[in-house]
C-alpha cells in the first residue's frame, strides 16, 4: 500500500552571466527543518503544502502534496541556471536507481518559483523535455515550500520524510550517489522503527 498523500514576491534571481549558474547565497532563510503539521505558514499556506505541478513528461497536472506517506525529494530550480541544468541528470540517475525498490513510496519533485506569466507551460515543458525531465515539475509561485524549508539560493535538493522534517540537504550540484544513500537512510529508519514498534507490541502481548 502506498504511504503517501518568502515570499510571494521572490522577484529576481541573480543568474550568472550565460546561464552557467546562479547566486548560491544571498537569499534569505525561513522556516524549520521539522515544521508543525497542523499549523497555518505565516504566508496563509496550510500543512502539508499543495505545490501546483503541470503536465509535462512524466508529470500529471494537479498537484502534490509536501510531505505525503513516504519519501519526497524535492528539487527547487530555475530555468535560467546553468547548475540547475547540470543537475537534471543526476537526478535522474538517482531516481531510477530508486523507483524499482521503492515505486510509489518515493515521491521525485522539481519545483520553480517562476510563474506561468514569466515562464508559460509550453516553454517550462520544453525545458523539461530539454533536459531529460521525467518526473514530477511545478510550481512554488508563493514561495510556500521554500520558505518552510529555508531554501537559498539554486539548484537545491533536499530529501524529506512522511512527518515533513528534512533529513538531508545539498546547495548546487549533488551527486546520485549521494541522492540514493540519503533516500536509503530515511527508508532504512522507517523499517527501523516499524521492527521496533513490532517488538514493542509483541511484548506487549506475550
Amino acid at each position: 500500500m502506498r504511504r503517501r498523500e518568502l515570499l510571494a514576491g521572490v522577484g529576481s534571481i541573480g543568474v550568472l552571466a550565460g546561464g552557467t549558474g546562479v547566486v548560491l547565497a544571498g537569499l534569505p532563510s525561513f522556516g524549520t527543518d521539522e515544521p508543525a503539521a497542523d499549523s497555518d505558514g505565516d504566508d496563509g499556506s496550510e500543512w502539508p503544502i499543495e505545490v501546483e505541478t503541470i503536465d509535462a513528461r512524466g508529470s500529471d497536472g494537479g498537484t502534490l502534496t509536501v510531505p505525503n506517506d513516504g519519501v519526497t525529494v524535492v528539487e527547487f530550480f530555475v530555468t535560467g541556471c546553468g547548475m540547475c541544468q547540470a543537475q537534471m541528470p543526476r537526478l535522474a540517475e538517482a531516481r531510477s536507481r530508486l523507483v524499482d525498490d521503492y515505486g510509489d513510496d518515493l515521491t521525485v519533485l522539481s519545483v520553480t518559483y517562476q510563474s506561468a506569466e514569466s515562464m508559460p507551460d509550453d516553454e517550462l515543458r520544453s525545458w523539461w523535455r530539454t533536459h531529460d525531465g521525467n518526473w514530477a515539475v511545478g510550481r512554488d509561485t508563493t514561495s510556500s515550500l521554500t520558505a518552510n524549508y529555508g531554501i537559498a539560493g539554486y539548484p537545491v535538493t533536499i530529501v524529506v520524510d512522511e512527518t515533513g522534517k528534512k533529513r538531508w540537504e545539498k546547495l548546487g550540484v549533488g551527486s546520485s550517489d549521494d541522492i540514493v544513500g540519503a533516500v536509503e537512510d530515511v527508508f532504512e529508519s522507517f523499517e527501523e522503527r516499524d521492527d521496533a514498534e513490532a517488538e514493542t507490541n509483541e511484548s506487549a502481548t506475550a
